[in-house]
């Protein structure tokens, strides 16, 4: 466990999730993210780190959208 997370990232997630509406920040997420899987040579590294960020819900998240239709 790291500062009270028991998945690595899950503030990162639960920020990301919940700043909907802050376009700027939620493009700098991605791109931390992008920048955290791809910086891996080690590819089982690499789809450990997808799967995490699968596991706290990117994926499902990305695949909805915004849920307010806007």
């Amino acid at each position: 466990q790291v500062c009270g997370e028991k998945n690595r990232f899950e503030k990162l997630m639960e920020y990301f999730r919940n700043e909907d509406t802050n376009i700027d920040f939620m493009v700098a997420c991605m791109q931390f993210i992008n920048i955290v899987v791809h910086s891996v040579e080690n590819m089982n590294f690499r789809v450990f780190l997808q799967y995490e960020f699968t596991h706290l819900g990117l994926d499902q998240y990305l695949e909805v959208g915004d849920p307010s239709g806007g």
